[in-house]
């Protein structure tokens, strides 16, 4: 049997964040003045809390990566036919320093499905305002490439400790464009205008902070040095903001960071929040 590692607990002010490192070191919950703003269940391990992609980010076609002239397979069982978020969303994380009241950090080898060895990192930070997240991906010995990201699940209705709170979710995203895709959902190349309506789409050029919005309650801003934004507005449960440093199968494409030893890829996300009304 095995036993999953204990849940870490973050506090400022009126802000609590937990994190989960048995289930790929997300941030499981994080709640303002009891209010979650994170959705803390779902059917499987893609629909809930806040998890860390890496060593990729959104579906690699068909599960295979084509590296330095040989093709690696990876796993599709979460998304077959293709390989999605990476090798870490299931995988159990270990807390890799002592946490204060307000940061964390978790650690995790990449994994016997990767190929190359390496390590990620996650360091969490929370205040009474904001909540920031960092990856690091290390390399062992080998070179390879790497896309990082973080999926989090925002909920259609904020939730207090009385009841909803406030209006139904609102998403904010400006963008100059979208990837096109093709019926697999794999980016085919082109740059096109970000239509009205229900997304599941990669967007570009994007200037300012995306943000969601309980109209009302609450909004939070999510900030990153990522350049990609998966946005996802489909399910009937929560909406999507994903900030990622590559495309959907973008180790295939060329859109990664090359991640050497003793030269890891670094991103951050930060959600900030204020009140409304």
């Amino acid at each position: 049997m095995t036993i999953s590692p204990p849940l870490v607990a973050l506090r400022a002010g009126p802000a609590e964040a937990v994190l989960d490192p048995g289930a790929g070191g997300r941030i499981a919950a994080l709640r303002v003045d009891g209010m979650d703003l994170l959705v803390t269940r779902g059917d499987g391990p893609l629909t809930w809390g806040a998890y860390p992609m890496v060593p990729w980010a959104g579906r690699l076609r068909d599960g295979l990566l084509r590296w330095d002239g040989t093709v690696h397979t990876l796993p599709t069982d979460l998304l077959p036919p293709h390989a999605i978020h990476g090798t870490l969303v299931e995988a159990a994380w270990r807390v890799a320093a002592p946490t204060g009241d307000a940061t964390a950090t978790l650690e995790a080898p990449l994994g016997a499905a990767w190929p190359f060895g390496g390590r990620a990192v996650h360091r969490v930070t929370l205040t009474a305002t904001s909540l920031t997240a960092a990856l690091e991906v290390h390399a062992d010995e080998r070179p390879f490439p790497a896309i990082v990201g973080w999926h989090p699940w925002f909920p259609r209705t904020l939730r207090g400790p009385a009841g909803a709170v406030g209006g139904p979710v609102e998403v904010d995203v400006r963008a100059s464009g979208m990837l096109g895709r093709g019926a697999d959902y794999i980016p085919t190349g082109a740059v096109l205008p970000v239509p009205p309506g229900p997304l599941d789409d990669c967007l570009v050029g994007v200037t300012v902070a995306p943000a969601v919005r309980w109209p009302g309650a609450l909004e939070v801003a999510i900030e990153s040095d990522a350049t990609y934004w998966v946005v996802y507005t489909q399910h009937v449960d929560g909406v999507c903001v994903e900030p990622q440093t590559g495309p959907p199968n973008g180790l295939n494409t060329g859109d990664f960071t090359l991640v050497e030893p003793g030269r890891p890829l670094v991103a951050s996300m930060t959600l900030r929040w204020r009140r409304l009304g």
